[in-house]
């Protein structure tokens, strides 16, 4: 939007908005504001942009990884599953089984992956 751009444009020159007040706003309250503070606010303004740009990569990047992981994991319980069907067969047995693999973390995912193809 144009008016947006304008907008911010006019409003991040502290000295424009003080001479903008002080040409249009014919109120006493208008000579009593302090101006000085403009610059500091603009400058917290630009920091917390900084920051959120910051926090907005460290989100996307945890939940990249967090991403993979589950990835990771489904891999491995697929694996596991056709591993053991392969091997025994579908029986109604496996079933609790199979769910519990849901509950284990990616490493011991791989380290059962593993002995099952040295079992296998």
């Amino acid at each position: 939007m144009d008016h947006d751009h304008s907008y911010k444009l006019l409003f991040s020159h502290p000295e424009m908005v003080a001479d903008l007040l002080r040409g249009f706003v014919l109120e006493d309250w208008v000579k009593d504001l302090d101006f000085d503070n403009l610059n500091e606010l603009q400058e917290v303004k630009s920091m917390l942009a900084e920051r959120v740009i910051e926090w907005t990569e460290e989100w996307e990047q945890q939940g990249l990884q967090e991403g993979l992981q589950e990835g990771r994991q489904e891999e491995c319980i697929s694996l596991v599953t056709r591993l053991l069907i392969r091997k025994f067969g579908i029986h109604p047995e496996l079933g609790p089984s199979l769910v519990q693999l849901q509950k284990l973390p990616v490493e011991k995912l791989e380290v059962l992956t593993e002995a099952i193809f040295d079992w296998v």
